[in-house]
């Protein structure tokens, strides 16, 4: 009876831990092809300040979009980054008007500071330089403090090539890299401490343009921007399929441009899941020269759950979004702008009527089915240990009892 009660008890709480770290389902881009057709808006047109400056990269925070403009190709002369508001709020709930500028620092030369990563766990921005007119910058990356904005170090990752392009993956917590033409292009994983884990082979040739931009990375996805800058062929971005080690599509971008004569996508980051923005250098007739960053919408699988769980809902801002939720890619349904709405009231009119689910429920059940079993488990333990303690006892007695009766024999014999 015992060893029964034990092993269920066992079983019980194997089955309380496994309840409690539920297999993850993560939201993913719906398909290779996710870029085909899609529709970018504009969100932030800001000039630049230098004269011959250009934002080479942006990355997205917590509460901000930043970017870097690389002001001057002499090594020395500090470069201007910006934040700008992510939300209509800032980091303390005040109201904000969004996308208008937050921060402004210009302290430090980032080199040609060609691509940006944050990562949330260190609170730093990683810097990608492309050059190094700084001879002890070749192979590093710089990093900076995500919340002051400052310089904090430099990390070196090799002295064979610079780095082109950086994203993070805070899923795996690694980074990944593309290096320049000295080190063919290639994409590299990095742990988190920027020491090299994994070689995905040389890149050269393998897409439009002779050169490449900043990258991001989104779930098995690498994406990137390549340079057809004078090309004459039209603005490209690339998905790269980390598992599958190969490009899987190159897909022309339009970003509809009025009255632009000249541009160049530089940088790339995902704002929210399946909520990409891009920065473009562009070039006006009238001379004129700013940076713009377009957002758009990719086809995404989501997780029933995060539908209803989003605290930024991306209806609000995607003006003509399409959302693929599902958990298998032969099963997608498009969300329309309309439906996501009435999920988003469900959503609201659900968590304010707090109903159990059925999985919270069978959590408690289990939870109650646990603790019984245990309670059983150490019942019975305490009735054995008082039932050995009680035959302990008798044995004594007993043992006492027939002494004392040999001694009571051996007097009586005496007298």
């Amino acid at each position: 009876m015992k060893r029964c009660i034990y092993t269920l008890a066992f079983f019980c709480m194997l089955c309380f831990g496994w309840m409690l770290n539920p297999l993850t389902v993560h939201a993913e881009i719906a398909s290779d092809r996710a870029f085909d057709g899609a529709v970018w808006e504009k969100i932030i047109e800001d000039d630049t300040e230098a004269a011959e400056g250009v934002v080479q990269s942006m990355c997205v925070t917590d509460y901000y979009i930043i970017m870097m403009e690389n002001v001057a190709e002499d090594g020395t002369t500090p470069d201007i980054i910006k934040a700008y508001y992510r939300y209509d709020h800032d980091e303390n709930g005040q109201p904000v008007e969004r996308y208008s500028l937050a921060k402004r620092v210009q302290d430090m030369c980032y080199e040609h500071c060609n691509g940006m990563a944050f990562n949330p766990n260190t609170r730093e921005i990683v810097v990608a330089l492309y050059t190094s007119y700084n001879a002890e910058n070749r192979g590093c990356v710089f990093l900076l403090d995500a919340d002051t904005l400052e310089f904090k170090g430099r990390m070196k990752i090799s002295d064979d090539y610079n780095i082109l392009g950086i994203g993070y993956d805070q899923t795996e917590d690694c980074y990944y890299i593309q290096t320049n033409a000295d080190g063919g292009y290639t994409f590299k994983k990095l742990d988190s401490q920027f020491q090299i884990v994994d070689d995905y082979g040389t890149m050269e040739g393998y897409s439009k343009g002779t050169n490449f931009q900043d990258l991001c990375v989104s779930g098995d996805y690498i994406i990137n921007l390549p340079l057809t800058l004078n090309m004459g062929i039209g603005d490209y971005i690339n998905m790269y399929s980390i598992s599958r080690r190969v490009m899987v599509s190159d897909t022309q971008m339009n970003f509809n441009f009025e009255g632009v004569s000249a541009d160049e996508p530089e940088s790339i980051c995902e704002l929210e899941p399946g909520l990409f923005a891009v920065t473009v250098t562009q070039s006006y007739a009238d001379g004129r020269r700013t940076v713009a960053v377009y957002k758009t919408m990719v086809p995404y699988n989501f997780p029933a759950a995060d539908i209803q769980k989003s605290t930024e809902p991306i209806s609000e801002d995607v003006s003509t979004p399409e959302i693929v939720a599902s958990e298998k890619q032969e099963d997608q349904h498009v969300i329309s702008t309309p439906v996501k709405q009435k999920i988003s009231s469900l959503a609201k009119l659900k968590s304010k009527i707090k109903l159990p689910s059925v999985k919270q429920v069978l959590k408690v059940v289990l939870l109650l089915v646990v603790a019984i079993v245990i309670f059983l488990a150490f019942y019975m333990r305490l009735i054995a240990i008082r039932r050995e303690r009680q035959r302990k006892l008798e044995k004594a007695r007993r043992e006492r009892k027939a002494i004392r009766e040999k001694y009571e024999d051996e007097e009586r014999r005496i007298y």
